[in-house]
């Protein structure tokens, strides 16, 4: 039986078979308003795949930015946009990040988030001693 698994195991080696996919590192689902629910975010431990997972409802563009860059003070928002209307149209977000890529949750999030809105540009800046999030439009 040995002999048999060992046979199997090498002609699969010695065949070339392409390398399986990578497998993903974060998993997120993005959706408009939802009118059912308030303003807010949660955070969560997921037991069965022991990661991170946070559940944000209802929050502007502005504030989904200003959670993954872990701004506390949402006064220190500072927009600097063609069309600031499209900024304040609420979304629903969920991020699941596995526990092996849980110390990346943050980047993985401004990732996605950036995905989902290429047309900003979103960095933290200091101005008066302080740091204050910035959204500008992308420069093409």
């Amino acid at each position: 039986m040995v002999m048999l698994c060992l046979n199997f195991c090498f002609s699969y080696a010695t065949k070339g078979c392409p390398q399986p996919p990578a497998t993903r590192t974060y998993v997120y689902s993005f959706k408009g308003y939802n009118s059912g629910y308030k303003t807010g975010h949660h955070f969560n431990k997921n037991e069965l795949l022991r990661g991170r997972i946070i559940t944000v409802r209802n929050y502007t563009v502005a504030q989904l930015f200003a959670l993954a860059l872990r701004l506390e003070n949402q006064k220190r928002i500072i927009i600097d946009v063609h069309e600031p209307e499209k900024l304040k149209m609420k979304y629903c977000y969920k991020l699941v990040v596995p526990y092996q890529h849980q110390d990346n949750f943050y980047v993985l999030m401004q990732r996605s988030l950036g995905k989902e809105f290429p047309e900003y540009v979103v960095k933290m800046e200091k101005r008066n001693r302080r740091y204050f999030m910035v959204v500008r439009d992308k420069e093409e």
